[in-house]
């Protein structure tokens, strides 16, 4: 066989949590797949081999691929949901931090600078004998493909939900060819609704025309542009983004609630940071660094 394919899918996902409940007094789930009958992650993966005789008889000839697809995924978020979640993050890295075995950034680094002194050794020794690569004409090294169904985010208290966002048919394709690397991506449609019962606008963001997309957006990055191009105005970056077709309506209740939710987080945060001692650990930094330059300046003088 010339070709190696690689399937994987997940049927359905859910994370519970059973540290907050709600305001009706039920657990919530954090994440779950919202689509009945769908899976909830199905990826295909393909590399084929350019020795084939029958590579290049598909147009156009892709050496890699990897096509995904992704169901639509709900989120709700209880303020006491992502502050324990954020403090859980901060104890990892605190406790990360504090160990005192070897980073495992530094023995990363130390892998990686091993790898590329072997890579270079390997390059000095077949160097002469490398061979230039012949592309086909459209020849894509890689074609990554990533379809998203929909992304549903709400954000409550105790008191009750504040915010929907609802975001449908994100599509996203990456692209690399021999001289560019291509980024495209799509947003069908978003709304953001204002969750309490008394707005009397409860629509903060909506789709004014539902045959448009919203969003859309391209990346180009060129290589070697330096070394093909004598044009000192050619450009190694493109970048074009179109929103369009979007209603919004900011009213101050509504701005009033969410900050409000936003400056809770953010202080029960920083009682988090201050119960792993972070706090402490920067300020007593500080307070050395001042002490260090006051002892410089009496010295000079």
């Amino acid at each position: 066989s010339w070709d190696l394919s690689v399937a994987t899918s997940i049927g359905s996902a859910e994370i519970q949590d059973y540290f907050t409940k709600s305001f009706d007094g039920r657990y919530q789930s954090l994440l779950s797949s919202g689509s009945k009958g769908k899976k909830f992650l199905s990826a295909n993966y393909c590399k084929n081999d350019r020795q084939c005789p029958q590579y290049g008889s598909s147009s156009p000839p892709t050496e890699q691929s990897i096509v995904a697809d992704m169901s639509v995924v709900k989120i709700h978020l209880l303020k006491g949901s992502l502050v324990k979640l954020m403090s859980m993050g901060l104890s990892i890295m605190a406790e990360i931090k504090s160990s005192d075995q070897p980073s495992y950034s530094s023995a990363v680094n130390e892998g990686v600078t091993s790898l590329n002194g072997e890579r270079e050794k390997l390059q000095l020794i077949t160097g002469k004998y490398s061979v230039v690569r012949q592309h086909l004409p459209g020849e894509r090294e890689m074609y990554i493909e990533a379809t998203f169904g929909g992304l549903e985010v709400t954000l409550g208290d105790e008191h009750g939900d504040i915010l929907s966002a609802d975001i449908t048919d994100l599509s996203t394709t990456v692209t690399v060819l021999e001289e560019q690397t291509l980024v495209a991506t799509s947003m069908k449609s978003i709304m953001v609704t204002d969750k309490d019962p008394n707005s009397s606008h409860p629509k903060v963001v909506s789709k004014i025309d539902d045959s448009a997309v919203v969003l859309s957006a391209q990346v180009k990055v060129f290589k070697n542009v330096e070394k093909t191009s004598v044009d000192m105005n050619s450009s190694d970056l493109f970048v074009s983004a179109i929103v369009q077709r979007l209603a919004v309506l900011l009213v101050f209740k509504f701005v009033n609630r969410v900050m409000h939710y936003v400056d809770e987080v953010m202080e029960e945060l920083k009682l988090a940071k201050k119960a792993l001692g972070l706090f402490e650990e920067r300020s007593t930094s500080k307070a050395v660094k001042i002490h260090d330059v006051q002892e410089e300046k009496n010295g000079s003088k």
